[in-house]
């Protein structure tokens, strides 16, 4: 009688433990599962702000393009107003490049749709995007013949913001009448799209400079994306510039990137910028 008795006692602990771990864990997993709605709901809001903030940096953008457009047109007029909107323009580039800042996620990946794209439509629409933008605003563009036939294996969608934001960045360094030139050049890793202005020149990034948030002025916040989306597709953005001179920005894909062109890896990729800027005159 005693045994059983004591037998009994050992099942009612056993089975109380037991109740007492399986409430236990069932605590742990709702509070688990409060924290991940929590976390979940928290990354959706995150995302949906920073969508909100990329949109008002484009919107941005497009606005002190067209300021910056009717401000050269001013000048050209002779209107005393005309540095009071570009220096307007200028502001709200500023903010642009800030909210930009806000947005950026160094572990943040691309998701590329590789295609054939033909270099010619993708510059034509970055240029015909670029010119809606400056208004009233006017550049000379000179295209190479190369560009008719090449093409690429990349996401046409990203090649358009690429091509858009450095052209973008062309129209801003330089002024009304000047020249824009787009031309292919071989690289030792395989091809160079080239931008040639000759306008005031950017600052390109100091030597050994840290690889988070770089001076506006220069290659780091305004040709960010750019930057991003080519070393997306194994290439890079190079940048070379000359205070009075021009600058030239670079956009290397990498040779298995280049399905056809008629650019012959004999001729020289490494032209002086005082001998580009002053063939472009």
């Amino acid at each position: 009688m005693l045994n059983g008795a004591i037998l009994l006692v050992a099942l009612l602990v056993a089975l109380a433990v037991g109740v007492a771990q399986t409430l236990r864990l069932r605590r742990m997993q709702r509070a688990q599962a409060n924290t991940l709605k929590l976390r979940d709901a928290a990354q959706e809001a995150e995302q949906a702000v920073t969508r909100h903030l990329r949109l008002a940096e484009h919107d941005l953008r497009s606005i002190g393009m067209s300021l910056h457009g009717h401000a050269e047109q001013l000048a050209v007029d002779g209107q005393p107003s005309a540095a009071g909107v570009a220096a307007a323009a200028s502001d709200l580039f500023d903010m642009a490049d800030d909210l930009h800042d806000q947005t950026l996620q160094s572990n943040a990946g691309h998701s590329l749709t590789d295609e054939q794209v033909d270099l010619t439509a993708v510059v034509n629409d970055a240029i015909a995007n670029v010119t809606a933008a400056i208004g009233p605003g006017r550049r000379n563009w000179r295209i190479a013949k190369d560009l008719s036939t090449t093409s690429i294996s990349a996401d046409r969608r990203a090649m358009r913001h690429v091509l858009t934001r450095v052209l973008g960045n062309a129209v801003r360094m330089t002024r009304y009448n000047d020249w824009i030139e787009v031309a292919l050049q071989p690289h030792p890793d395989g091809l160079a799209l080239v931008v040639e202005d000759e306008g005031a020149g950017i600052a390109a990034p100091e030597p050994g400079a840290a690889g988070g948030r770089r001076d506006s002025r220069g290659i780091g916040m305004r040709l960010s994306l750019a930057r991003a989306l080519m070393e997306a597709h194994g290439g890079r953005v190079e940048v070379a510039a000359r205070t009075g001179v021009g600058s030239r920005v670079s956009l290397v894909f990498p040779a298995t990137r280049v399905r056809q062109s008629s650019i012959r890896p004999s001729r020289s990729y490494a032209v002086p910028l005082q001998e580009a800027a002053a063939a472009g005159q």
